[in-house]
C-alpha cells in the first residue's frame, strides 16, 4: 500500500480524526485475518461460533458456581523474540526468563478482547509483523480462560487481569527491562486491561495504544471508574483508534490523541459486505469487521512506509470540510512524535 499521508483535523488536545485510505487490501488483509469469528476454511465456521458458544455458556456457569482459577492459571504469557519468532511461553519470576527475552530490548504486550486468544490469526500476524518490522521482544498475553464467558462477567474480569500483566512487567524490570522500553497494546477489552496494567505501573509506561476499546460495560451506558477502564493517565502518552465507536466500541475519548478512522464508525472501508442480502447479518458482520480493523490499522502502522496522519479537529464533520483551525497533526501508532520523545 501507498506510503501516503491522510489529511486530518483538530479539536482539542485529546481528540484527532482520521482518513486512512481505503486502499488497504494492498497490506494483504483477509477477512480471516481480521474477524476471528471466520477462517480460511469456511467449513469450520458454523463450529467455530457454536463451540465459542457454548464455551462461553459453561465457562460462565462454572465461574457463577465456582469462582475462578488463582489469575496466575488463568492469565499467561506468549512471547516471541527477532531471535525466537515462535511463541515460548513465560511466567511471573521466571528464572530463564533472560534467556526467553533480551532486556536490551523494547518489549511490547498485546492483549485480546473477549471471547480471543492467542492462537487468533489476528493475533499470531500482529506477533510476527511486530518481530519483522519493530524487532526486539513482545508478549502476547492470553486471558482466554476468563474471557470466553458471558460479556458482563468478562468485563469484571479486566482488572486482575490488568493487575497481573503489570505484576509480570514489575517483574522484568526487575531482571534489566527499562520501563522507557516497554508499550502496551490491547484490542476492545484488552485495551482497557492495559490501560488497568498501565495504571499498576503509575502511569510511567512511556506508551499505551487502545484498539478501538470496548464501550458496554466500561464507558456506556454510563463510565465506570478510571480504575477499571482505559484512560491517559495511565501512561506517559495514551493513544486510542476508534473503528466502530457507536456499536462495540465507544465515542468517548480515552487519551491523550484519539483517532476516528474514516469518522471512527462501521462500516470501515473492506467491511461493506455488499453481497450480503440480509439487512440484520450484513450489520453484524458490518460492526464485527470494522471493530477488528483497528488491529488491521496498527499491524499497517508498523511498517514505516505506511503513514497514518491524524489532524485533530472538533468533528469529522469539520475535518471533511476542511475546517479543523488549528491544524495539528501527528501519527497513529508507535511512531508518533510524542512516543518517540517518551522512549528517551
Amino acid at each position: 500500500m501507498r506510503s501516503g499521508r491522510s489529511a486530518c483535523c483538530r479539536v482539542c488536545d485529546v481528540c484527532l480524526n482520521m482518513n486512512f485510505s481505503s486502499s488497504m487490501a494492498d497490506f494483504s488483509a483477509r477477512q480471516d485475518d481480521l474477524l476471528p469469528f471466520l477462517t480460511a476454511d469456511q467449513d469450520d465456521l458454523l463450529a467455530n461460533r457454536v463451540g465459542t458458544v457454548i464455551g462461553a455458556f459453561g465457562n460462565t456457569l462454572s465461574q457463577l458456581l465456582f469462582g475462578t482459577n488463582d489469575v496466575s492459571t488463568d492469565v499467561t504469557f506468549w512471547c516471541a523474540t527477532t531471535n525466537q519468532p515462535e511463541y515460548v511461553q513465560a511466567y511471573v519470576d521466571d528464572p530463564r526468563i533472560t534467556q526467553k527475552l533480551d532486556p536490551s530490548k523494547p518489549i511490547a504486550f498485546l492483549t485480546h478482547g473477549w471471547t480471543d486468544n492467542v492462537n487468533r490469526t489476528w493475533v499470531k500476524q500482529t506477533v510476527a509483523d511486530y518481530v519483522r518490522l519493530i524487532g526486539g521482544n513482545i508478549c502476547a498475553v492470553d486471558w482466554s480462560p476468563l474471557a470466553l464467558v458471558e460479556y458482563n462477567l468478562a468485563a469484571r474480569n479486566t482488572p486482575k487481569v490488568g493487575r497481573y500483566l503489570g505484576k509480570f512487567v514489575q517483574f522484568l524490570l526487575t531482571k534489566g527491562f527499562s520501563i522507557n522500553q516497554v508499550t502496551l497494546v490491547g484490542h476492545s477489552m484488552g485495551a482497557h486491561i492495559s490501560g488497568i496494567a498501565g495504571a499498576y505501573l503509575g502511569g510511567q509506561v512511556p506508551s499505551v495504544i487502545g484498539l478501538d476499546p470496548a464501550g458496554p460495560a466500561f464507558t456506556k451506558p454510563i463510565p465506570v471508574s478510571t480504575d477499571r477502564r482505559l484512560d491517559r493517565t495511565d501512561g506517559r502518552f495514551v493513544q486510542a483508534i476508534h473503528t466502530d465507536k457507536n456499536i462495540i466500541g465507544t465515542t468517548m475519548n480515552l487519551g491523550h490523541q484519539d483517532y476516528y478512522a474514516n469518522s471512527g464508525a462501521s462500516p470501515q472501508p473492506g467491511c461493506e459486505f455488499p453481497l450480503v442480502n440480509n439487512d440484520t447479518t450484513k450489520a453484524y458482520l458490518q460492526f464485527i469487521c470494522s471493530h477488528f480493523k483497528a488491529v488491521e490499522y496498527f499491524r499497517a502502522s508498523l511498517d514505516r512506509q505506511n503513514i497514518f496522519e491524524g489532524t485533530a479537529c472538533s468533528s469529522y464533520y469539520s475535518y471533511k470540510r476542511n475546517d479543523c483551525s488549528a491544524g495539528t497533526k501527528d501519527d497513529f501508532g508507535l511512531f508518533n512524535n510524542t512516543v518517540r520523545q517518551h522512549r528517551h
